[in-house]
């Protein structure tokens, strides 16, 4: 099995940071890998807006405090139906 398919049938989520430091590959190589794995249903893309779980749609909560935040969406990768 490809080493990148074995990291991610062993974790739950893995973001592209993670997966380039421990697999020592450029992020560049793992997307396109990852894009087509993605094609073949063998992992998802999951992108979460916001790090504090607000959707992006801050409006000055108790989490963020008056100002709105510019958070940049985060990106993980999950086993797809075809990895089990």
């Amino acid at each position: 099995m490809d080493e990148l398919l074995s990291v991610l049938l062993n974790k739950k989520t893995v973001s592209m940071p993670e997966l380039s430091e421990e697999l020592h590959i450029s992020k560049e190589f793992i997307y396109a890998k990852l894009e087509r794995y993605e094609q073949l249903g063998y992992v998802k893309r999951v992108v979460e807006n916001g790090s504090l779980g607000c959707s992006g749609n801050c409006s000055g909560c108790s989490g963020c405090g008056s100002t709105k935040l510019n958070l940049s969406p985060s990106v993980y990768w999950i086993k797809g139906d075809k990895l089990k």
